[in-house]
């Protein structure tokens, strides 16, 4: 029997004639907005800047969604136009300003945290880092309608943020936060905060929002957005990050560049420290690869902890260059060599930051080591070692 001399049944339960209400694709969206109107400020920022990612992860503009909002009469859209125009590029927050401000002006209801005319003004920054100085957190504070909000920035020299948390700061001030920190997890940081002025706190975290967004979401970005507590990824508050950076220092700031000179200074320094190398001609080879690295990126080159040298040797060796199986042969006494040079250079604890490096130096040879060995790296590479 074919399909059509099947005999056919008619539908059930519907009026005729009736068509189904159509469902608007921002329900669940107006449903979640609406659940802040009560909240905070600090919270609708959060919520916006993960709606922000997750428009972004999927490749989806932001303009039809703004548009759609305008053309509300809805509490939940004025409060979600209010959140959005606090995160994101510039662009994206005036048009969502200027959406809000044409819903409100129908008399629709604002959220009960929106205060007209509020803006963000810097009170204080901090930094803190482990040991070695691969493992940075960049405390950032600015009071907005009486109310002071915390940025903690968590990054790496050479990999950027890693991620990022917020928080209503507390009556004791940032540090009391950084001072929790620190006791919550023994043995991770220094006991020592060091102020930072607007300008500089932007210098050490604005390259880190801009590598981001340059190089688009990892495998791990999407897995930051499904909510588990397990699961933290800068991709949730680089929207928000990106906002709350921007308004730390006036719009024709730049940001002051390492010298290309500081490479001689530092190779030269090397080469007169105790280094104990005698191939002198590799060390040179090894320490401006090293520090003209560093220099590239903006960094001291004596700034160099595990995580940042592994990642350099991979980027800047590994993938680029030969090496004769002799210079991989110096190469351990080299590294280290090198590390406890920066030891002595950025004045650390030197017993301590040695024994430091003495643990971590054996990774770091071995992530070289597997890197180097890579089949898919040595195609790359197109230079040599010396």
């Amino acid at each position: 029997m074919s399909p059509q001399s099947k005999s056919r049944k008619k539908k059930q339960g519907k009026a005729p004639g009736r068509r189904p209400e159509k469902q608007s694709p921002y329900g669940a969206l107006l449903e979640s907005a609406a659940a802040l109107r009560s909240e905070s400020w600090l919270l609708a920022d959060a919520w916006a800047s993960e709606l922000y990612a997750t428009l972004w992860l999927a490749g989806s503009g932001h303009t039809p969604m703004i548009d759609a909002l305008a053309a509300m009469d809805d509490p939940a859209a004025l409060t979600a136009l209010r959140a959005l125009s606090g995160v994101g590029d510039e662009g994206t927050r005036a048009a969502a300003v200027a959406a809000a401000e044409t819903v409100a002006a129908r008399g629709v209801a604002e959220p009960s945290w929106y205060v007209a005319g509020a803006s963000l003004e810097f009170r204080e920054a901090f930094l803190v880092t482990n040991l070695l100085g691969d493992v940075e957190v960049v405390a950032i504070t600015q009071e907005r309608a009486s109310t002071r909000e915390t940025v903690l920035f968590m990054r790496q020299p050479v990999l950027g943020a890693t991620a990022i948390e917020l928080f209503t700061t507390p009556d004791e001030g940032t540090t009391a936060l950084l001072e929790d920190m620190i006791a919550s997890t023994p043995d991770a940081f220094r006991d020592l905060i060091t102020p930072l002025s607007a300008a500089e706190a932007f210098d050490r975290v604005w390259p880190d929002v801009e590598q981001f967004w340059e190089d688009g979401p990892d495998e791990e970005a999407e897995e930051g957005l499904i909510g588990s507590e397990d699961v933290r990824h800068p991709v949730q508050l680089i929207a928000l990050a990106d906002a709350r950076v921007r308004a730390l220092v006036p719009d024709d700031h730049e940001i002051p560049a390492v010298s290309p000179e500081r490479t001689d200074e530092v190779v030269e320094a090397f080469l007169a420290s105790d280094h104990g190398i005698a191939d002198v001609d590799a060390a040179r080879t090894f320490a401006r690869i090293v520090a003209s690295a560093a220099v590239d990126q903006n960094r001291d080159p004596v700034v160099y902890g595990p995580a940042s040298l592994t990642a350099v040797l991979i980027l800047n060796v590994a993938a680029r260059l030969h090496v004769s199986d002799e210079d991989l042969a110096l190469l351990p006494d080299i590294v280290r060599a090198w590390a406890y040079f920066t030891v002595d250079a950025r004045d650390l604890p030197r017993d301590e930051a040695r024994e430091a490096w003495d643990e971590e130096l054996p990774t770091v040879l071995a992530e070289f080591s597997e890197a180097y060995a890579d089949p898919e790296l040595a195609a790359e590479r197109d230079g040599q070692f010396r």
